[in-house]
């Protein structure tokens, strides 16, 4: 078994790795890191299809609808860099974390994600 199959099969039975475990809370940020970008990926594809549908529902002329598809666009982009910049920030890739922090936001994540 891998180590973070093993890391995730403990964490189910609420065993974490002790404080001073540096390696092991870093592979556990990484992954909580990369899990969550996907969510966050995924649910912002979601919402985007939905934009464009409503979008064109409004059957809007060609410049009309080119105009507010480019603004979407930029907004898009800004928000999956500001989500982007957040989750590294969470879980220490940005900036250095108080450990603790780092560990809890690792816990929660967890959370999170076993109880989908």
């Amino acid at each position: 078994m891998d180590p973070l199959t093993q890391l995730l099969d403990d964490a189910e039975r609420g065993r974490w790795p002790a404080a001073d475990e540096d390696a092991l809370w870093l592979l556990l940020a990484t992954w909580a890191f990369q899990t969550e970008c996907l969510m966050t990926d995924e649910a912002e594809n979601v919402a985007w299809e939905h934009q464009m549908r409503d979008l064109i529902g409004r059957e809007l002329r060609y410049a009309e609808y080119t105009a507010e598809r480019v603004a979407a666009l930029k907004y898009r982009l800004r928000s999956r860099k500001l989500a982007q910049r957040n989750l590294q920030y969470k879980y220490g890739f940005r900036e250095s974390r108080d450990r603790s922090l780092l560990r809890a936001a690792v816990r929660e994540f967890y959370a999170i994600w076993s109880a989908v």
